[in-house]
């Protein structure tokens, strides 16, 4: 079985091609040279995602359990099967988001839910969108 290249490597080649080879060659057609841009952007964003996606999934699942311990027991969070894993981990953030919705929580719990959820939003712009500045508080 071949592994290489790997899919956010052929996604990298083919942001590079777009930047690269295409866009340079529409200098008269600005709107398509934009989406060339764009088109480039998130092959890099995809590929990014694919490289990071099991590091961000354990980062928000460990901060998911924490807040939803008797939850998160009977979920597959640890599986091999990447769409159990989702689906697991999209189970939390509805739980969360029920308590959330109802009023359920204390101001401790409330405390560490916002800090879990800007954690889990940090992670994903440093993946979606890296030159956003994460140095101030929100």
């Amino acid at each position: 079985m071949q592994n290489r290249p790997d899919h956010p490597t052929l996604l990298d080649a083919v942001a590079q091609f777009l930047l690269g080879e295409v866009s340079p060659k529409l200098e008269a057609d600005k709107a398509l040279q934009f989406r060339v841009l764009i088109a480039a952007n998130l092959a890099n964003v995809v590929a990014t995602e694919l490289r990071s996606e099991t590091t961000r999934f354990d980062a928000e699942a460990s901060r998911l359990k924490a807040l939803l311990p008797h939850e998160a027991k009977a979920l597959p969070l640890d599986s091999t099967d990447r769409a159990k894993r989702l689906e697991a981990l999209e189970t939390l953030n509805r739980s969360l988001s029920k308590k959330l919705r109802d009023g359920t929580l204390n101001a401790e719990q409330l405390t560490q839910t916002l800090e879990a959820l800007f954690a889990t939003a940090k992670e994903t712009l440093e993946v979606t969108n890296p030159r956003f500045d994460l140095t101030h508080e929100a």
